[in-house]
């Protein structure tokens, strides 16, 4: 069984567009995990990529958010976690990996980074991720 991960949106974002996290997207297109999502997380993701200094043709920015909704597995994200973050942003990533079984959060958030582990699932940036799959 692939493990499930949730991705943060800076992770997503950098891996789509050619940064540090590079290598998360193709590990996922090659089927090395499952991308869980939230309608939340990818609103984030939308609003990123439409930022001007990123340049993007407004069609580019459609045709990745196609493919990113016709290929990850969809979490629905549930009730309130309990739980006070530093940045309650954050509480979106928490949800979506809780409520879809994720196995990891990957992000480069600090602010998550610190948490470690949430309700059993690991949270771990994207070189630990690649050396995990």
């Amino acid at each position: 069984m692939k493990p499930r991960v949730a991705v943060d949106t800076n992770v997503l974002v950098s891996g789509l567009l050619g940064g540090a996290a590079t290598e998360v997207i193709p590990r996922w297109r090659t089927g090395a995990f499952d991308l869980i999502l939230s309608a939340d997380i990818l609103a984030e993701v939308e609003a990123v990529l439409n930022r001007p200094v990123f340049k993007l043709p407004p069609w580019v920015v459609q045709e990745l958010l196609d493919y990113i909704r016709a290929q990850a597995t969809w979490a629905a994200p549930g009730s309130e976690l309990g739980v006070e973050l530093r940045d309650p942003a954050d509480t979106k990533f928490l949800q979506a990996a809780l409520s879809g079984q994720s196995d990891l959060i990957v992000t480069e958030d600090k602010d998550l980074l610190d948490i470690g582990k949430f309700q059993g699932v690991r949270i771990v940036p994207p070189w630990d991720m690649l050396s995990l799959l």
